[in-house]
């Protein structure tokens, strides 16, 4: 009985490390994406998340240097679940930025993720009304982010020579540079994106669940799982990529100025991915521990904010912080009344 309560609390500070692990490394993952090289070469999406998946596969390989190979194919049912759901993640930091972005689908992926558990592992809630009135506070807080006014980068409207040098009516020789050209906000794109990450994003981790248990549910030897992830979300990407290529158009890869950014970006992502493995396991569990890693969107929020003045002035960012909050009250209601009712003696 004694080892027994060691064993769960050292599973409980497990999970919470995992909950830390994953609020860095989501809360950060972005900011690769809005890099100067990457906005100044004008990076086709797909070639980004292509760059995120070598990202991923190539940070989980030192997992191997602790635990032994092992695969399971419910690692790259995973991989094709996330890897739309990725791409929808460069897209929308590109249309509605990182703070507002990763803050509604962080609301989102912690739904999904509360409706996986409570619907397809039949996880009973411990209080329904309760945990009701924190599905309810979630959307809430999302509807008020869906307000929040994001700032149009800055355009300093750079010129260039006219390909054939001629003087044109007005501006003589030169004309304005087309590219780096500042991305337009597109806030309905942005909540249509937001919308499908949480659908995607928010299942992925259902398949984790429906591996075996051992050793891909055996606490911490259960970071085996992300290796097995990460290489068939790469090879996901590519042969996406390539089937684009064959029957449409070649997108530039931009290999010396965008590759290292899009790695970053992956490893980031899969140290988060890593945190989530552990948070998702018992006695947190899927209902628990997923909504809970996804207060990552403070993270994230400050650096929209802070770095790349996503949202200025006091009244945008205090409607901001104000959703964050909301979302993260309901979140956290999910959290502790949405888990399984203890089942007595």
């Amino acid at each position: 009985s004694d080892k027994r309560m060691s064993a769960e609390g050292d599973n409980l500070y497990l999970g919470l490390a995992g909950v830390a692990v994953a609020l860095l490394g989501w809360g950060s993952f972005t900011l690769p994406m809005k890099a100067k090289d990457v906005a100044a070469a004008n990076l086709d999406s797909m070639v980004f998340n292509m760059y995120m998946g070598i990202g991923v596969f190539l940070s989980s390989l030192p997992i191997l240097l602790f635990l032994p190979w092992n695969f399971t194919w419910w690692s790259t049912a995973g991989a094709a679940l996330f890897a739309p759901g990725c791409l929808f993640c460069v897209l929308t930091v590109e249309w509605i930025g990182i703070a507002k972005g990763q803050a509604i689908w962080a609301g989102c992926v912690a739904l999904q993720s509360f409706l996986c558990g409570f619907f397809y592992f039949q996880e009973t809630p411990s209080d329904l009304l309760l945990t009701l009135l924190g599905g309810g506070i979630l959307l809430c807080g999302i509807g008020m982010l869906s307000f929040v006014e994001v700032s149009p980068p800055d355009d300093d409207g750079e010129t260039r020579p006219l390909k054939d040098g001629a003087a044109d009516a007005e501006g003589g020789a030169y004309s304005q540079m087309d590219h780096p050209k500042a991305k337009e906000v597109q806030p309905i794109k942005g909540l249509f994106g937001c919308v499908m990450i949480g659908l995607l994003c928010g299942s992925c981790m259902v398949p984790f669940r429906l591996a075996p248990v051992y050793p891909f549910q055996d606490g911490i030897n259960s970071a085996i799982y992300a290796v097995g992830f990460g290489l068939s979300l790469m090879i996901i990407n590519i042969v996406v990529l390539a089937a684009r290529a064959m029957f449409s158009d070649m997108p530039k890869l931009h290999v010396e100025t965008c590759a290292l950014p899009g790695i970053i970006s992956g490893a980031l992502w899969n140290a988060g991915n890593i945190g989530n493995i552990f948070a998702c396991l018992p006695p947190l569990g899927l209902s628990v521990g997923y909504p809970l890693t996804q207060c990552c969107l403070l993270v994230a929020g400050i650096w929209g904010i802070t770095v790349f003045n996503e949202i200025r002035g006091m009244k945008a960012i205090g409607t901001f912080f104000t959703g964050a909050a909301v979302v993260l009250v309901g979140a956290i209601l999910l959290g502790i009344f949405g888990q399984a009712a203890p089942v007595d003696a």
